[in-house]
């Protein structure tokens, strides 16, 4: 009778726990999710040769040489839950003087959002432009890549056309640090290579060309960076006058 009694005691006890337990558990408050934001950072340095060295924190950081690199031309990936994200950027080996880095700022950013960060202009005298994407959903019925510019090219409006694999003009007129809207070039097995000439548009003057294989030599495969993709190419450099200048064209992916 007593182990009965013991036995149902317990389970009584047990049960009223478990309902207790869950009528507090519902009275918890949960903790806000965050969602990451999404960055891109890009060297766009007119003088065609700088890498940059990125620092996201307030403090100085305690080993220089593992931070983030980003050659001339080029770009990274980067995601925090930090809408308010300090960055500190050294140029090529500066670091000798950590308390002078080439640049310190904040990027704003939003819970969830896609942000481009240019870094552009020369080494004398930096400039920052920030983008929130909207980029183009991928459609794998459609055999295209989406492709956009920025002029970053010394205060020179540009022209950019496409040689390969339609010829046609994609911008005129693009002014410095503006950026077009993004524009379907066709993507398919029979396109091998993209061609695309950038032009003074003041004089009509060919600046430099990007070239990029679609499918990649000796085989039958195709350049996953570009198919179903979005881009942005880069036009940076600097004119002196007619026939003295230095142009360079990159393009970076969106992924």
């Amino acid at each position: 009778m007593f182990q009965f009694g013991y036995k149902k005691a317990c389970k009584i006890a047990m049960a009223a726990c478990l309902m207790w337990g869950s009528g507090t558990s519902c009275k918890k408050e949960l903790r806000e999710e965050i969602f990451p934001a999404s960055l891109t950072i890009v060297n766009g340095l007119n003088d065609n040769t700088s890498f940059l060295s990125f620092y996201f924190g307030k403090s100085q950081p305690r080993v220089y040489n593992k931070l983030s690199l980003i050659s001339s031309g080029n770009s990274m990936d980067y995601a925090t839950d930090k809408m308010d994200l300090p960055v500190t950027c050294f140029r090529n080996n500066d670091t000798l003087q950590p308390d002078k880095p080439f640049l310190k700022t904040n990027i704003a950013l939003e819970p969830g959002g896609i942000f481009t960060h240019f870094v552009y202009g020369s080494p004398a005298q930096v400039k920052q432009k920030t983008v929130k994407e909207q980029l183009p959903s991928r459609s794998q019925q459609d055999s295209v890549v989406n492709l956009r510019f920025i002029n970053l090219f010394d205060n020179r409006p540009i022209d950019v056309v496409q040689l390969e694999p339609v010829p046609g003009t994609m911008v005129t007129n693009l002014a410095y640090e503006e950026l077009s809207g993004f524009m379907k070039v066709t993507v398919n097995a029979s396109v091998a290579h993209f061609r695309f000439e950038v032009r003074d548009h003041a004089t009509g003057v060919p600046l430099t060309t990007l070239s990029v294989d679609n499918i990649l030599p000796g085989t039958t495969t195709p350049n996953n960076q570009w198919l179903f993709k979005a881009r942005t190419m880069l036009v940076t450099g600097t004119w002196t006058g007619e026939g003295v200048f230095s142009a360079r064209a990159t393009s970076i992916g969106h992924f």
